[in-house]
């Protein structure tokens, strides 16, 4: 590299995109983060071009404003083997002085002052090699704009269309992880995002309680677990069926849980399926959720002190009303502050909060727990321990490509690291020996390759297939479960039940009556109708029977939807 400008180009990217790259080769993200440290630190040599004469001046001042700019960025990584976020910057912020010093303490240590001093002497050696150099206007004014036509060229072609929001979100996503821009942005959207949630939460805290709210008597003190799965379709759990061996942990307590195999999600995306099965609303009346209690807020006025331990992401633009729904809880976790997706964060993150949340004293407790699942990537949701299936032995379909297969393997692989999670989320609770109940269903299921022709994997509510609703819904409980006799010893597990309705089975289960309680949405009460599966989006006003489930005739849906289609 002996060129000037490929040397200050190179001290740019030491700066700006070491975090990136150690992210990357720890496991802790994918290249895409390095990728546009490359593409933005390019910029930094604009001014270089301009005026080469000042070579080492201006590069001095830039190293100097990017330094200052990546350390905290560095740090963090080598104190928590994370990207800093704004997910992180909410945790940071809201946490007080005592917590702060109490992080510090136990995260601080010599090597990690010797690691940034050693970085800062690394860079201050590299840029005494830099020396002046020659540019012609002509290539200075050249070079210019090819960069900026490079590093912009996604914002602009929105922009061009006039699509001001979708400029700013790709701005965003290639610039927030790179010095200087991800303090600054990093921020920006905290701020922004958390404006969102604390505008929806109070909306949400100026609802009414629910009326004539009554609970049956408990033995003595009680715990429920709420465990919400990510993308997890029982279709590939070998509890329910499943050719492989998906599910080697549940199996073993098979006779211990009620298994209800016909239960589908509503929406095949998160936050809309949550947005339902969290709160009072659904596909019918899809708005309930503004103007009726959430799950949560039930629970808190039943008189259970509820706890949110999530390994989702927080504070995205996507998460924004997850967040919401964690910030109703008396106490948050908040375990994945990535700011991909594509990004290593285990499940296990969940054990330790999970236990210490039981050992809390209160007599009544909610313990919600958000699993990353087995969302995409896949193959970032498991340990390397987990990488069991490696062929296309077990597959129900035949004549498959490598990449199918592959795709597959890690998918179930990801199941079966889910499973070995509800284990040990499972054997902590019944350790307890309390009075406890615990419900795991997923948000929404997944299409990997499952229909035929075998050529589609993910979600699409435009072309809705069996696979991407097929969720799991399993219920555990102490043997002294106030109520198990009567709901659940004789419960028919097979009746197609739409999970947008969960919050009347949980009430049911807990023992709650409320005014409004309808007993024909709960599918452990006697009084318990079918559901037809309604599928699409309920604000475009046109639903459709899921294909491949039972269509019940429903004039109250027939009036409200006049765009209903049927699948028998």
């Amino acid at each position: 590299m002996k060129h000037p400008f490929l040397r200050a180009y190179g001290l740019f990217l030491l700066l700006g995109g070491v975090t990136q790259a150690l992210l990357w080769l720890f496991g802790a993200a994918s290249l895409e983060g390095f990728k546009d440290a490359m593409l933005v630190t390019s910029l930094w040599l604009i001014p270089l071009w301009w005026q080469p004469q000042r070579l080492r001046t201006l590069s001095a001042l830039i190293a100097l404003m990017l330094g200052v700019s990546a350390l905290p960025g560095l740090a963090y990584f080598l104190v928590y083997r994370q990207e800093l976020t704004q997910s992180l910057m909410m945790i940071l912020f809201e946490s007080n002085q005592s917590e702060s010093k109490e992080y510090l303490h136990n995260y601080f240590s010599w090597w990690i002052l010797l690691a940034l001093l050693s970085f800062i002497a690394i860079t201050m050696a590299y840029w005494r090699t830099l020396q002046p150099a020659t540019l012609s206007k002509t290539k200075a004014t050249v070079y210019t704009l090819l960069v900026l036509f490079v590093a912009f060229a996604s914002p602009l072609k929105h922009m061009v269309h006039g699509q001001w929001f979708y400029a700013y979100k790709s701005f965003n996503k290639h610039f927030s992880g790179v010095p200087p821009f991800q303090l600054a942005l990093g921020y920006m959207n905290y701020q922004q995002q958390l404006d969102e949630v604390n505008q929806t939460l109070l909306t949400m805290n100026r609802i009414p309680p629910l009326s004539q709210l009554s609970e049956q008597a408990k033995p003595g003190p009680t715990t429920v677990v709420l465990v919400i799965g990510e993308s997890t379709s029982r279709l590939h759990m070998s509890l329910y069926g499943y050719g492989r061996d998906t599910n080697p942990e549940l199996s073993k307590i098979r006779h211990e849980l009620t298994v209800f195999d016909n239960v589908y999600s509503s929406r095949p995306n998160t936050i809309e399926s949550l947005q339902q099965v969290l709160t009072f609303a659904d596909q019918r009346h899809p708005d309930e959720y503004k103007t009726k209690p959430s799950l949560v807020a039930m629970m808190k006025q039943a008189g259970y002190h509820t706890t949110w331990i999530t390994n989702q992401q927080t504070l995205t633009g996507r998460n924004t009303m997850l967040t919401t729904f964690a910030k109703q809880a008396d106490k948050q976790y908040f375990l994945n502050n990535e700011r991909r997706q594509n990004a290593y964060s285990f499940d296990e993150k969940v054990l330790d909060p999970f236990a210490e949340s039981l050992d809390d004293p209160h007599p009544k407790k909610l313990i919600i727990v958000h699993l990353l699942g087995t969302h995409m990537k896949y193959s970032y949701r498991y340990p390397e321990k987990f990488d069991v299936f490696k062929t296309a032995q077990g597959l129900p379909s035949t004549g498959l490509d490598k990449e199918k297969i592959a795709l597959i393997n890690s998918y179930d692989n990801a199941i079966r690291y889910n499973d070995w999670i509800m284990g040990q989320l499972i054997s902590a609770l019944k350790a307890k020996q309390q009075h406890s109940l615990l419900v795991y269903f997923s948000d929404h299921g997944e299409d990997v390759y499952d229909t035929a022709p075998h050529d589609f994997q993910g979600r699409n509510e435009a072309a809705p297939t069996l696979p991407m609703y097929s969720i799991p819904l399993i219920v555990w409980h102490s043997d002294n479960w106030f109520n198990a006799k009567q709901v659940l010893a004789n419960v028919d597990t097979h009746g197609q039940y739409d999970n947008a309705d969960l919050i009347y089975t949980l009430a049911d289960l807990v023992g709650l009556s409320f005014d409004g309680f309808r007993p024909d949405e709960s599918i452990v009460n006697a009084q318990f109708l079918p559901d037809s599966i309604l599928v699409g989006d309920p604000h475009l006003g046109k639903l459709q029977t899921l294909p491949g489930t039972k269509h019940f005739p429903d004039s109250e849906v027939a009036t409200w939807n006049a765009g209903l289609t049927t699948n028998n």
